[in-house]
């Protein structure tokens, strides 16, 4: 049986994740660490309830759990929790975004040379985005998302970084209406993404063209949400058990993600080497002040 500790139970993955495992065989919420700045104690004394778990100190889960899913919605915390179970060889899940700045970024790298790093967006892991293929190079994936904006725009910068399944190489402003960015991946893949392309709230649309052309589109609903959640948490289990390892492709979204808001920052192309990744630096806390949790 793993033990999986859930630190942060800002946002609704915290339920929806915790749901997930309780469903399994061989997974358990062995505790659970909370900021207290999103959820009141009614909320974090009922969630444990229903999940059969406890509230517990930091330095108690990382010595009770053998992996652990940093949830809080501040991405300024990702790093201070995160390492502190990483150091301590403890598989960790990073809820989206990885990061704000190259310094957190670089800090949790250093800190997975032993222990593998999962999580990110749950959109590549819908059974629809996961049935495209990716050992397609040289192919040319469209995108388009909504509520452009840091927090959001991670969703559809991993999908087409899952998707491309390559390093990126150069990110820049596109010509074209709205907030888009084009991206090249070391294997060929280019990437265009329109972050404010859906009218719709909460619709994500991908476009794939390669040796076939395919489409999808998701919403936001419950059942949808729910078939993306599974996969996730599945593949987190992998990871724990050492049957697959997402380290490097998490880092790489992360900087990727940085690319991409100082590519639309300074309407110039972004390379991995430029400077300008380093002077990024989205601002956690104010998301945090006017964030409200779905459920």
């Amino acid at each position: 049986m793993l033990d999986i500790g859930i630190v942060g139970l800002d946002t609704s993955h915290a339920e929806s994740f915790a749901s997930v495992i309780d469903e399994t065989s061989d997974m358990t919420v062995a505790g659970v660490w909370d900021g207290a700045v999103v959820r009141d104690q009614e909320y974090r004394t009922t969630f444990c309830e229903e999940h059969d778990t406890e509230q517990c100190s930091l330095s108690t889960l990382v010595d009770r759990v053998d992996a652990a899913m940093v949830l809080t919605v501040n991405w300024e915390t990702h790093q201070p929790l995160a390492t502190r179970f990483l150091n301590a060889g403890i598989p960790t899940f990073i809820d989206k975004p990885l990061a704000g700045c190259q310094s957190d970024i670089d800090a949790i790298a250093a800190a997975t040379e032993t222990t593998p790093l999962s999580g990110g967006s749950a959109l590549p892991f819908h059974p629809d985005i996961a049935a495209l293929p990716c050992d397609d190079p040289n192919r040319t994936v469209f995108a388009a998302g909504y509520n452009d904006f840091f927090y959001y725009r991670v969703h559809l910068v991993d999908t087409v970084r899952h998707l491309a399944d390559a390093d990126w190489v150069s990110v820049r402003l596109s010509d074209g209406p709205g907030t888009t960015v084009d991206i090249s991946f070391e294997n060929g893949t280019h990437a265009t993404i329109r972050f404010d392309g859906s009218p719709d709230s909460g619709t994500f649309s991908v476009l794939d063209v390669g040796t076939r052309t395919r489409t999808v589109e998701l919403g936001s609903n419950s059942q949808t949400l729910a078939e993306m959640y599974r996969p996730l948490v599945e593949s987190f289990r992998m990871v724990v058990r050492g049957s697959h390892d997402d380290t490097a492709q998490r880092l790489d979204a992360g900087t990727l993600l940085l690319a991409v808001e100082a590519a639309i920052d300074e309407d110039r192309t972004i390379t991995p080497e430029s400077e300008s990744i380093d002077t990024v630096a989205a601002d956690g806390e104010r998301f945090l002040a006017q964030y409200e949790p779905y459920y």
